[in-house]
């Protein structure tokens, strides 16, 4: 396992997926450095947001629950970043992790493609999300827009679910890990230019 990083939430769930990740790794074999992230809560914080952002390895898979996936859907994650569900049987799981571990090239391309084709917040729903987290109220954005209120609430609404969110609440918390991950990638974009 000395070329396979598991990081998560929960020690004991820790160990259990290095224990799957240890039996998976005595009957087969992979090269190059992997990484798997475990979230077993239905948020991130800015530690764990900016640790999956910043890792290093070939491929990384991320294991959460439904909500959170709906996050990471409307995030543009880089494309070496592969998604699993963590509220599903055990089997499911270490099936995941072996194919992930030893993957076809089959494999590979479909889980890239499933990133791309994402469902992504329109340009129109990240203006009124970023606002809205900033503290502006939908009336205010919808005059600064020059749109009516029910436009504006309505990409608010449609923006939440594609994230994943269910209340204004949870859109204040989340909407500022979008921002600030939105500006990690442009930020990284711009070093890989330079």
């Amino acid at each position: 396992m000395d070329n396979i990083s598991v990081y998560c939430d929960n020690c004991y769930v820790r160990e259990a997926v290095r224990s799957i990740i240890g039996c998976i790794k005595n009957s087969h074999y992979s090269d190059g450095g992997l990484s798997v992230f475990v979230f077993e809560k239905t948020w991130l914080n800015e530690i764990e947001l900016t640790m999956l952002l910043n890792c290093k390895s070939e491929r990384v898979i991320v294991f959460a629950r439904e909500a959170l996936l709906g996050f990471f859907s409307s995030l543009m994650l880089p494309g070496h970043i592969s998604f699993g569900r963590f509220d599903v049987a055990l089997n499911m799981i270490r099936k995941s992790l072996a194919d992930f571990i030893n993957p076809t090239l089959k494999d590979l391309l479909i889980s890239r493609r499933r990133v791309a084709n994402a469902n992504k917040l329109s340009p129109c729903e990240t203006r009124v999300t970023s606002l809205y987290v900033q503290g502006i109220s939908v009336m205010c954005i919808a005059k600064s827009m020059n749109k009516s209120f029910k436009t504006v609430s309505h990409h608010k609404r449609s923006a939440m679910k594609k994230m994943g969110i269910s209340s204004n609440v949870e859109l204040m918390l989340k909407g500022r890990i979008f921002l600030m991950m939105n500006k990690e990638l442009l930020l990284a974009a711009q070093k890989s230019v330079a």
